[in-house]
């Protein structure tokens, strides 16, 4: 039985790249959900034209605000699975990513059996040579607190929004739990390594153009700690929840500790709250690689 392809392409003005964009997304898929995130430009006429035109199924759904990148994938999520989608795809709508690399994804989901392939543009040293200095930097940053919130030590673009997956996955992960912002991709990763879901990577070109990027760096900058640390509540969440894990026992049993000696600092407890942080990376790193697959 054929596999259903589904892609969802967010768009937020876009008028220059979304068509060319959705013209090669085509030819891997069966079926291309767009949401237009309250475009101000000429997208939303440039999406009307496609989506008359194209031989394929192509819905296009219109945010009536801008409600952020997460918010508009989450909704693309919910109707791919009411298409019945075995896989589906994300792929941005800015041309920073190449359609025709979506066969790499597909081949490593039906022949590795991967539950979930991210894009990674640092296996390709090419990209590395092209890519801005303060892009490079945050994703450093990024990509090692993702690392060790995640408990999944093998992923190293966390960022990247080239994605594809398995629809079967939402019958676990809670989709409603997900960021409706730019942190989308880091929620959808650590939720489905809590899940023990089988994650891997591909090498993908990047293009980056002269236009600034939509993402408020310094801002993003500021609202990463707070944003990881919800984050990371919610990794220990789903593991305590569905697994019973050590480390999220650790973990619900670090931060009343904390609190209480804020209070009374007692210096013996905080060499204990060290003992358990110290634990928590090593039970962290100890169920990864017992767990991941070879």
């Amino acid at each position: 039985m054929k596999q259903q392809i589904t892609a969802i392409i967010p768009c937020f003005n876009e008028e220059k790249n979304i068509k060319d964009v959705v013209l090669k997304v085509e030819k891997y898929c069966d079926n291309i959900i767009i949401i237009d995130d309250a475009s101000s430009d000429k997208s939303s006429e440039i999406l009307k034209s496609i989506s008359d035109d194209s031989n394929i199924n192509v819905s296009v759904f219109r945010n009536d605000k801008n409600k952020g990148i997460g918010f508009s994938v989450k909704r693309g999520l919910f109707e791919a699975l009411k298409l019945k989608s075995d896989i589906i795809i994300k792929i941005d709508g800015d041309g920073q990513h190449l359609p025709e690399d979506i066969p790499i994804f597909l081949d490593k989901i039906n022949n590795e059996n991967f539950d979930f392939i991210k894009g990674n543009r640092f296996l390709l040293k090419k990209n590395l040579k092209n890519m801005p200095f303060k892009k490079l930097l945050g994703n450093l940053i990024v990509t090692n607190l993702q690392k060790l919130i995640s408990g999944n030590y093998f992923i190293s673009d966390p960022n990247n929004g080239f994605l594809a997956f398995k629809s079967e996955i939402f019958d676990a992960i809670d989709i409603e739990l997900l960021q409706n912002n730019y942190f989308f991709e880091n929620s959808l990763l650590i939720s489905a390594s809590a899940h023990n879901f089988y994650i891997g990577e591909v090498g993908i070109d990047t293009i980056y153009s002269d236009e600034k990027s939509s993402i408020p760096m310094i801002r993003a900058g500021i609202k990463t700690l707070p944003t990881f640390l919800k984050l990371l509540f919610l990794k220990n969440f789903i593991s305590a929840r569905y697994n019973l894990s050590i480390n999220s026992i650790l973990f619900f049993l670090f931060w009343p500790l904390l609190l209480i000696n804020l209070i009374y600092d007692i210096i013996s407890v905080w060499v204990i709250l060290i003992f358990i942080v110290v634990l928590y990376i090593m039970v962290d790193l100890l169920n990864y690689f017992n767990n991941k697959k070879t």
